[in-house]
Formats: C-alpha cells, sequence, structure tokens
C-alpha cells in the first residue's frame, strides 16, 4: 500500500449533514477547519403514531437493541432535531432505516421515523455529531483495498435515486457519503455509514487517515468538497478517486451527482481534504 502523509495534528467535528452535487470546478479558499461547535440546525414537529396501548420507545442510539431512555405516549407532540441512519424498522406498512433525534422530558435519544407523523420531513436537517480526540488504534486493510474499492463504485455506474433523495445506499437523504461508505465496506476497508461528508473527514482523522489539499492522494481514497469539515454548508459532498491523471486532474466516481452514480474528472479547486484507503 502507498505509503501515507502523517494523519493533520488537529480534527475536527463530524457533522452529519448534506450535500448537493458538488462541483468540481468551484474556487475555494485555502480550508480552515473550525473547532468551534456546531451550527444551529432547525427542528421540526411531529406526533408519535404508535397506537394507544404502545408507546414509542426513545433510545440512546438509532438502534433497536440500544438502551431505552423513556416511552412517548402515541399522539404526543415531539420536536425531532435531526435525522439519521440506523437500524431498519418497520410499522407494518412501511419500513425505514431513519431515525429521528429527539428531546423528551429532559432525555435525548433517537426514535424510529416510521413511527412519527411527519419523520421523514425534508425539512429535517442530518444530524451533527461532535468527534472527539484522535485515536491511537490502527486500523487495518486487507491487500489491493484500493483497487477493490475501485471497483466496487464502478460497478454501481448509473443507478440512480428515486424521488425524495431514496436511494439503495441508505434512507431518503443525499447520499454522496453513504455511497462512499457502501463501496468501502464492499471492499473490505470497514469504515461506519456516514450521511455526512464531514463526518467522513473527521472519522479518518480520529483514526490518522484525514489529510488537508490534495497532495498524496491517489486512487480508492475518498476527496472531500467545499472548504472544510464542519458543516453541510462547507464540506458539500464526498466521491473515490479512480485515477489521477497527468495534467493534475482527478477521476472521480461518487453518488448522489445529479441522482445518479456517476464517474467524472475534477479539479482539484473545491476539494478541502482527503481521507487514506
Amino acid at each position: 500500500m502507498r505509503a501515507r502523509l502523517a494523519a493533520t495534528a488537529l480534527t475536527l467535528i463530524a457533522l452529519a449533514g448534506c450535500s448537493g452535487s458538488p462541483s468540481s470546478e468551484q474556487s475555494t479558499p485555502t480550508p480552515q477547519p473550525s473547532a468551534t461547535g456546531l451550527a444551529q440546525q432547525p427542528s421540526v414537529k411531529g406526533t408519535v403514531a404508535t397506537n394507544k396501548k404502545t408507546p414509542l420507545s426513545l433510545r440512546e442510539q438509532p438502534t433497536t437493541s440500544s438502551a431505552r431512555l423513556i416511552r412517548i405516549p402515541h399522539k404526543t407532540v415531539i420536536t425531532m432535531a435531526c435525522k439519521t441512519i440506523g437500524d431498519t424498522v418497520s410499522n407494518g406498512v412501511k419500513a425505514s432505516n431513519v431515525w429521528n433525534k429527539v428531546t423528551y422530558k429532559k432525555k435525548t435519544g433517537y426514535v424510529a421515523s416510521v413511527f412519527v407523523d411527519g419523520g421523514d420531513s425534508a425539512a429535517l436537517s442530518i444530524c451533527q455529531e461532535k468527534t472527539s480526540q484522535p485515536s491511537t488504534t490502527v486500523t487495518t486493510r486487507p491487500p489491493n483495498v484500493e483497487q477493490a474499492i475501485v471497483k466496487a463504485a464502478r460497478s454501481q455506474r448509473g443507478i440512480a435515486e428515486k424521488k425524495n433523495n431514496c436511494n439503495p445506499y441508505g434512507g431518503c437523504m443525499p447520499w454522496s457519503s453513504l455511497f462512499a461508505t457502501w463501496a468501502w465496506n464492499k471492499a473490505g476497508n470497514v469504515v461506519p455509514k456516514f450521511s455526512f461528508s464531514g463526518d467522513l473527514y473527521a472519522w479518518g482523522a480520529m483514526h490518522n487517515r484525514a489529510h488537508l489539499g490534495t497532495d498524496g492522494v491517489g486512487p480508492g481514497d475518498l476527496v472531500l468538497f467545499g472548504t472544510a469539515p464542519d458543516t453541510p454548508k462547507t464540506s458539500t459532498g464526498v466521491a473515490i478517486v479512480t485515477e489521477v491523471l497527468a495534467d493534475g486532474r482527478l477521476k472521480v466516481i461518487g453518488g448522489d451527482y445529479k441522482g445518479t452514480v456517476a464517474e467524472r474528472t475534477v479539479a482539484l479547486k473545491g476539494i478541502y481534504g482527503w481521507v487514506d484507503a
């Protein structure tokens, strides 16, 4: 495997978030990632829709196996801060892996969106979570993982989303990060399923695999578009490098590019960092 650059010493806040399709020609300033905190996200009201006898569980994490913090009665109006990806849950009519972050009676956790009227609201932003100190844990990758990542990603070319950003890689939300993490995991390069590109940078920083700029980037690596990993406005998307071209540009493949998985050529302008495969 290619020698890696030393990891960036500071890092940063992983924030869940959405992106549109990043522009490869956007001119951006030198990135200055912030460590000052989280942007305020708009909240959305919803109503618990279970039944009179079955309250809704508020769980510590967006999984059915995590600890139950409290039960929320049927028809309770709740305030949802954001949405994220978790276990797939069915309400008997539809299934979804989208969960809502909720605070109820001073306890903050997650509820399955299929049991909330309004839980899949397009007005809900992606949850943003703070990441702490870099990890000293060494993560292992299988041999030739870069080629395997590129192969997995290219096998999906042309796959398109359905309406409302619904995609085969997880949930109905912006999905460039969901696709990138899918391809890495498919190749055996294990990474959590992130729905926000800034989370990928922060995860890489915790594992000594994140770098500012583009020096040293190669096939299989992730490149992050925007100016910094802090918020969805500064980290606008992610793609997988398939080739470094002689003229200095990159050939990349990514999800949620004009609604599809597409391979394209991008300039280095507009890329704030990368994560080593």
